[in-house]
């Protein structure tokens, strides 16, 4: 390997041997044709992950292991005091890379001395990938600051339903001296909006972002497999963590530079934002099965009153002050409805349970 290493690759995992060996692939074929590294981190893993790592014989690849299952965001934070490359790239061990990924992405960051780099991605569920561009842009674009503060506006605007794209951490050169410089990591509190805010913490102090109209990344969405959302949330719905991810919000507004009556404006809305897309994402979970029933059944009501009843939700819900061009009534009926969605999903599966056990017998 050359003394010099320009990226760092970064894959967390748990649980994860089916898709090892396609993630590793991918990274073998990489016509980048300077030196970067690969470092995997075992998330506490118990299926024998490690042996088809091992078995698979990536040269120079670096293995590190947590003791017990601690989240992704513990994950990460070992490979990025690990990494020794010019630029970090996150990737997830059940997605892939094209072959070209690495050489577009870092030939725009070096030609620019960009901080930040992504592309396009493809969502393939089912075999089928499900967008042609996944993002809403028509050709190329470049994040100068200003935009760069547009995007943090329009990232929890109820109103912004398209993907933005510059928000996110897989898929994306980061210049590592922005991590290492300001003493970036995940918060390990989180099992849930760990990347966005990690995503806060690192565009507060972009100079410059790029984004590359190429589907260059895949995300693979498995329908038998336990999401974020719902690995995080199936043991509980704890307001603190939704509170915390507010508290980046609003550190990041405040280095930016933004006005102290917008960053409580921001900082409500992410509140809010943050906790009705983990509701609707709970409810999705109780329809298609990744969340446990029986659990799930039980503990719907006390998840729908621990959020209704928390001062600081109905303190926001009722003081809550729109950004321009949103409805004052959008939050508000997004919350309520998410909180009936999430009942009748409840007691939905929990009747089709009943019925199979019946035709059992």
């Amino acid at each position: 390997m050359s003394s010099e290493l320009y990226i760092s690759i970064i894959i967390p995992f748990y649980n994860a041997k089916q898709h090892i060996k396609n993630c590793l692939d991918s990274l073998k074929v990489q016509d980048f044709k300077k030196s970067f590294e690969v470092i995997m981190v075992d998330d506490g893993s118990n299926d024998g992950s490690q042996k088809v790592i091992k078995e698979y014989n990536y040269k120079d690849l670096q293995l590190y292991s947590l003791s017990k299952n601690s989240g992704p965001g513990a994950a990460r934070n070992i490979g990025l005091k690990k990494a020794k490359g010019e630029y970090i790239f996150l990737l997830d061990v059940d997605d892939k890379i094209a072959s070209n990924t690495l050489t577009l992405l870092y030939e725009v960051a070096s030609q620019t001395n960009c901080d930040y780099v992504f592309s396009d991605f493809r969502r393939i569920e089912n075999s089928i990938n499900l967008r042609e561009n996944f993002f809403n842009y028509s050709e190329d674009k470049t994040f100068e600051s200003d935009e760069i503060l547009k995007a943090m506006r329009q990232q929890v605007h109820f109103n912004n339903f398209g993907h933005q794209g510059l928000f996110g951490i897989n898929g994306r050169l980061i210049k590592r001296s922005i991590i290492t410089n300001n003493k970036i990591l995940f918060e390990e509190k989180l099992r849930y909006l760990e990347d966005e805010t990690f995503s806060w913490d690192v565009l507060s102090f972009v100079k410059q972002a790029k984004y590359i109209r190429k589907q260059l990344y895949s995300y693979y969405v498995y329908p038998n497999t336990n999401t974020a959302v719902s690995a995080g949330l199936e043991k509980g719905f704890p307001i603190s963590n939704f509170k915390l991810a507010q508290k980046h919000v609003k550190m990041s507004l405040k280095r930016r530079g933004f006005l102290n009556s917008d960053i409580e404006k921001l900082g409500d809305q992410a509140f809010i934002f943050y906790i009705i897309t983990a509701l609707v994402s709970y409810s999705r979970c109780m329809f298609n099965g990744k969340v446990n029933f029986a659990s799930g059944v039980k503990n719907r009501r006390k998840i729908i009153d621990e959020i209704i009843s928390d001062p600081d939700v109905k303190k926001t819900i009722k003081n809550y002050t729109c950004l321009k061009g949103e409805s004052q009534w959008i939050p508000r009926a997004i919350f309520w409805r998410s909180c009936i969605f999430l009942e009748f999903a409840c007691n939905k599966r929990a009747k089709e349970i009943v019925q199979k056990v019946q035709k059992r017998k």
